[in-house]
């Protein structure tokens, strides 16, 4: 008889197997052991249960409510036995608590007390993990279904009994097989693309890409910031090539990472917003340079921080072997379920229980950062990314390999870690976004600057990494940003509202000893869209990105006299802030050696000289010189569109 017949057979039996003297007896003041062992059992299957549901919802109305995807909490398919051991660790604690009172107070030993709470939080977080209802109407069904399940309970609990203890078996092995399912599939799809990777060019680098999520280029020293930001990126800029003006694709993290993956820009690869239809948002129209990389013998992996917009959900791990994004501690883990989402939003961001956390030696508490009751992420570190990336790397010394890394630590809110040093801000680490001052434009940026001052820490941590394993010397290492941020530039904030330059001027450096000249600085405005025809080019492979390479600034006798003008994208976001000139419609912008043209769909043209007011100031598009070369971008950028390369 299989588990799900249990219970309606049983309540159709004419006689219990379990006697209600047995009943009695069992639960007497008298018989406390087997009572309390009892309220663990129930709390076990109530747990495995209530979790296994709870996993297969999470995905599932992940896929529904993508429209709330930015203000959402994301999982992947680990979601399914993760949840599991979340709940059943969550009841089992409560059981542990229900035990003790039943064992101080004998009239308490009934196991309706342990029915009606655990099938009341079952019921809660069932109700609660659509995001379609209030948590009060949530709670208020909820506890109906559990008064009337301890109802029916209290006249059939010798069937319920016998029901329960039937089926956690099939509930503990449901919960082991799709553990097993779905690690082991992890596991072997790895080892099998690994040991089909052809052998790769004898002496063939290794290739690192680190992307500082949300850094412009002007604040970091190297690009001549007043604030000491960055003196280990300005060491490394020291012995590479450094790029004055790189441009973004695009002005937030989605497309300026498929840009860069696949050397296209967004009007050609199209990964402009979550697409509801394929829960993808990157298709395989174009190669990325994983995939490339893979075809010639490197092992593949990607690290992300930004777990919400580079992620395995949208299709940007296609061509990496190895993909880490959710899930890096078991307080992640924790806060993407149900109820460690409820805790994280009522509880955890309180700066009193954060803070007594820390005290007791709990750091991890710390990365979640919440910014509004919707909105609010679990933080991996950049810490926590190098130790992902490192091992992940030691596991085959022998083969080449690419690493992606994306460091999220200068995102919105700007906070250091817990232990950090203060160099720039004296504010409180969360007082930014706790809204515990209304901080000064200068406290802002002095935040943001710490952030990064803290990337750049992590920067020199992962090539001391690289040196302590003999690497540095044999590994072309990229720095780069997928956006920069507005700091009260133009009346606004933050960044995927427009094209302005703080917006999508990005730092970019290549470095690798030997093979990269020392000391180099390009002046020529560039794309960041050439990452990746640039590490084909230089490690001597056959690729199919559009490119030109960057690096023939460095390899020709001469640097080019012309090159193609970066353009950059964003899509219209009519859910976004009405502040924000997104909301209103797409935008276009264009970067000559002298004039950013932007072209927004809505409220026309705007023309900034960025050479000579590069806080663009003053917008020429009204000017006779201005209407005549608006006219002229203009079919520039709508030829270029109409073409994909």
């Amino acid at each position: 008889m299989g588990p799900q017949s249990s219970l309606s057979s049983v309540l159709d039996s004419p006689a219990p197997t379990i006697s209600n003297e047995e009943v009695e007896l069992s639960f007497s003041p008298r018989q406390s052991e087997p009572s309390i062992w009892l309220i663990l059992k129930l709390a076990t299957w109530f747990g495995l249960v209530t979790g296994l549901v709870e996993g297969a919802g999470l995905l599932l109305f992940q896929r529904i409510n993508w429209k709330d995807w930015g203000l959402s909490v994301h999982v992947s398919a680990e979601i399914l036995w993760i949840a599991p051991i979340c709940d059943f660790l969550l009841f089992l604690l409560l059981g542990l608590g229900l035990g003790l009172v039943a064992y101080l107070a004998p009239r308490l030993r009934s196991p309706r007390f342990g029915v009606f709470l655990f099938s009341l939080l079952m019921f809660y977080d069932w109700f609660a993990l659509p995001e379609r209802l209030w948590r009060i109407a949530a709670l208020v069904l909820a506890f109906g279904g559990a008064k009337l399940l301890t109802g029916v309970f209290k006249k059939h609990d010798a069937a319920f009994l016998r029901f329960w203890r039937t089926t956690l078996p099939w509930a503990t092995a449901a919960f082991l097989l799709t553990w097993a399912a779905i690690q082991g599939t992890a596991w072997i799809k790895e080892k099998v693309a690994l040991a089909k990777l052809p052998a790769a060019q004898p002496g063939a680098p290794n290739v690192v890409v680190i992307v500082m999520d949300t850094v412009r280029a002007d604040h970091l020293s190297t690009y001549g910031y007043e604030r000491p930001t960055t003196p280990h990126i300005d060491h490394i800029a020291e012995q590479g090539v450094l790029f004055e003006n790189a441009i973004s694709a695009s002005s937030w993290t989605l497309p300026s990472h498929a840009s860069m993956l696949t050397g296209r820009y967004s009007y050609e690869h199209r990964a402009t917003d979550v697409k509801p239809e394929t829960g993808k948002t990157l298709d395989g129209r174009y190669p990325t340079l994983p995939e490339i990389l893979a075809e010639h013998g490197y092992r593949t992996g990607g690290f992300s921080a930004n777990s919400v917009y580079f992620n395995k959900n949208l299709g940007l791990e296609r061509g990496f072997i190895h993909f880490e994004d959710y899930f890096h501690s078991a307080f992640d883990s924790f806060s993407r379920t149900v109820y460690g989402q409820q805790l994280a939003r009522s509880v955890f961001s309180w700066d009193g229980v954060r803070r007594l956390a820390i005290w007791l030696g709990f750091p991890s508490i710390d990365e979640l950062q919440t910014t509004s009751s919707k909105s609010w992420a679990v933080r991996k570190r950049a810490s926590d990314v190098n130790r992902e990336a490192f091992s992940w790397i030691d596991r085959d010394p022998k083969k080449p390999f690419f690493v992606f890394m994306n460091y999220f630590g200068a995102h919105r809110p700007y906070t250091r870690p817990p232990y950090g040093v203060k160099r720039f801000v004296q504010l409180d680490n969360h007082a930014l976004y706790l809204q515990q001052v209304n901080p000064t434009a200068e406290e802002r940026s002095a935040g943001y600057d710490e952030c990064i001052a803290h990337i750049d820490d992590a920067v020199k941590s992962f090539l001391d990494g690289l040196k302590q394993r003999g690497l540095d010397q044999h590994t072309l290492l990229v720095i780069t940003s997928d956006h920069g941020e507005l700091l009260g530039e133009h009346g606004l904030y933050e960044h995927q509202n427009s094209l302005y330059l703080p917006l999508i001027r990005v730092p970019l450096i290549f470095w690798q000893p030997g093979h990269v000249p020392a000391g180099v600085r390009i002046p020529t405005a560039v794309s960041n869209v050439s990452i990746a025809a640039t590490v084909t080019d230089m490690l001597g492979l056959n690729h199919r990105f559009p490119g030109p390479p960057l690096s023939i600034f460095w390899k020709a006798q001469s640097r080019p006299t012309s090159w193609p003008e970066p353009v950059s994208e964003l899509t219209q976001f009519n859910y976004a802030s009405p502040d924000w000139p997104s909301h209103y419609g797409a935008m276009t912008s264009l970067i000559t050696p002298q004039y950013h043209y932007i072209l927004h769909q809505q409220s026309g043209a705007s023309l900034y000289d960025w050479v000579h007011d590069p806080s663009e100031s003053v917008n020429l598009a009204k000017t006779p010189q201005g209407e005549q070369l608006v006219s002229e971008f203009a079919a520039q950028v709508q030829s270029q569109l109409a073409h994909p390369r």
